[in-house]
């Protein structure tokens, strides 16, 4: 067990996850806490370039957090924390997500805002503890502003994101759209790995009463690297379904170029699931339009449907 605290975002930790952790403990630092930036997990391609282009260390990977002290960022619920998260204490919550189960002892600071990326209120805590945002830490803001937002064109995206994006720009010097353009090709990395990757590598578990409900997502510029492998996928996204007890396993394709979705899915309760998305699948596949945040148009109807 460690003195320290570690500030750690969810498991397939994302780009706004690690910019999160390590910027939330570049605060603390500055506020002379003794806080270690953390991971819960591998990082992805489009990460490590964000984490190459600005300097970076990768954060410390921690696989059990049993009796440690946390800050959580990006995630507040137990079946997307590090292991041993329950056994742990947590003195900090930083999210952009719905409220889950995450339970303390004692009264913490508990900050939640429905904005396009954790990033976001990231950028309002430095301002109001009065410290300087500088190049470095606005780029990996930016980046996982952008990154959480594809590039400002999520339907969770708000205007409060815009400014702030615009801002950390500004000081990361770099322009917002052609960066983020830059994020979105290192994002969509994804044809050299296995299918069972593939659908773990953006996953969140979710619990819906007394339904487990796996839902990943693949955001990509070219949707057909994974559909062309489709029954390799369903076959991997079968065997998670099996290994983990899920009722549902739904999987996102989206095209961020034409801004829908291809769901693929597994387990029992797809009529559950057709009826919570408000569509039907035909050999386990069903076409979204317009669909592209899992966190806003897919997670609150199941969770729904579900309960």
């Amino acid at each position: 067990m460690s003195s320290s605290t570690y500030v750690v975002g969810h498991q397939q930790p994302d780009t706004d996850t690690i910019c999160s952790a390590v910027a939330y403990a570049w605060l603390k630092q500055a506020q002379e806490a003794d806080v270690i930036p953390a991971r819960a997990g591998e990082l992805n391609p489009e990460t490590r370039f964000v984490l190459d282009r600005w300097d970076v260390e990768s954060p410390s990977l921690i696989d059990d957090a049993t009796g440690e002290q946390l800050i959580l960022v990006d995630h507040n619920e137990y079946s997307q924390t590090v292991p041993g998260a329950q056994d742990a204490k947590i003195v900090e919550v930083v999210d952009h997500h719905r409220i889950g189960d995450v339970k303390t002892g004692d009264p913490i600071f508990f900050r939640t805002e429905p904005v396009g990326s954790t990033a976001t209120i990231l950028t309002r805590l430095y301002d109001d503890a009065g410290e300087t945002i500088d190049t470095q830490t606005a780029g990996l803001l930016l980046s996982g502003l952008l990154s959480d937002t594809v590039v400002l064109r999520s339907p969770t995206t708000t205007d409060r994101d815009r400014v702030v994006a615009d801002r950390l720009a500004e000081i990361a010097g770099v322009d917002t759209e052609e960066y983020g353009k830059e994020l979105l090709q290192r994002k969509s990395k994804i044809g050299e790995k296995s299918p069972r990757e593939m659908v773990l590598s953006d996953f969140k578990e979710f619990e819906f009463g007394s339904d487990r409900v796996g839902i990943g997502q693949v955001e990509t510029v070219e949707p057909a690297v994974v559909l062309d492998q489709r029954d390799d996928v369903l076959a991997a996204m079968d065997d998670v379904t099996a290994e983990r007890g899920y009722t549902a396993f739904v999987l996102l394709v989206t095209d961020l170029l034409e801004e829908d979705t291809t769901a693929l899915i597994a387990g029992s309760a797809v009529d559950t699931v057709e009826e919570g998305l408000d569509t039907t699948f035909t050999d386990r596949e069903a076409f979204l339009p317009g669909v592209m945040s899992r966190k806003k148009q897919v997670v609150p109807p199941l969770e729904t449907v579900f309960k």
